[in-house]
Order: C-alpha cells, then sequence, then structure tokens
C-alpha cells in the first residue's frame, strides 16, 4: 500500500492542498506573537470583502492605538513595510503592494491560536 493520498484534500472541508498554502507552527506563532499584526489578522479574518484596502487597515489598528497623525503616518509605514510583508512570506495574508490590498488566506491553524488568544485576554 502507498503513502500517496488518494486525493488531494487535506480532510479539513475540502481544501485542496496544491492551491492551501499550509502556514507552520512556526510562522503562525511568530506571526501572531506581535500585536499588531495580531490587530491586522483579526481585522483581516473579520472584514466581509475579498480584498481589504491598505487605508481602510491602516485606519482600523490607528483605532485600536493611540490615534495621532504622527502616529497613523507610522501605523502605515510599519504595516504596508514591516507587518504585511511578513504575514505575506508566512502565508497568512496575500498582500498586492501595486494595487494597495490585502487578502486574508484562512488557516485552522491561526483560526485556533487566535479563538484561544481571544478567550485568554478576557
Amino acid at each position: 500500500m502507498s503513502d500517496v493520498p488518494l486525493d488531494s484534500t487535506d480532510g479539513r472541508s475540502g481544501t485542496d492542498l496544491d492551491t492551501t498554502p499550509s502556514v507552520t507552527p512556526e510562522d503562525a506563532f511568530a506571526a501572531l506573537a506581535d500585536p499588531r499584526r495580531r490587530t491586522v489578522v483579526t481585522a483581516l479574518r473579520e472584514h466581509t470583502g475579498d480584498t481589504m484596502a491598505i487605508e481602510t487597515l491602516v485606519d482600523h489598528v490607528v483605532s485600536q492605538e493611540a490615534p495621532s497623525a504622527a502616529t497613523r503616518r507610522h501605523v502605515h509605514t510599519s504595516i504596508t513595510d514591516v507587518e504585511l510583508p511578513k504575514l505575506d512570506d508566512w502565508g497568512l495574508v496575500e498582500y498586492d503592494c501595486a494595487r494597495s490590498t490585502v487578502r486574508y488566506i484562512a488557516s485552522p491553524l491561526v483560526e485556533g491560536l487566535l479563538a484561544h488568544i481571544a478567550e485568554n485576554d478576557r
């Protein structure tokens, strides 16, 4: 008997392994260890559209932190130059710098970690 699976799904709601990036536990923990990245991932996860405009995401993050003009510029730079590229590399988001949009890529591991974090933050 072969160890090769009969189909290309991972057993979780028929997700195709060939098109669904997998997030490693190390990457998930690294992504969610930073409070700003957690805010970014949570905002994207809760967004109802396919993609979110970067400016909308920045506005949301600023609303969660101390809002000021200087803070907004700092948050924008941090999100576009640091946080989103990292999250994209780890497979949690698709960041389109040219269009100034970002899309959350659902991951059961990340979903579980976010639920655990939210439960323990109460």
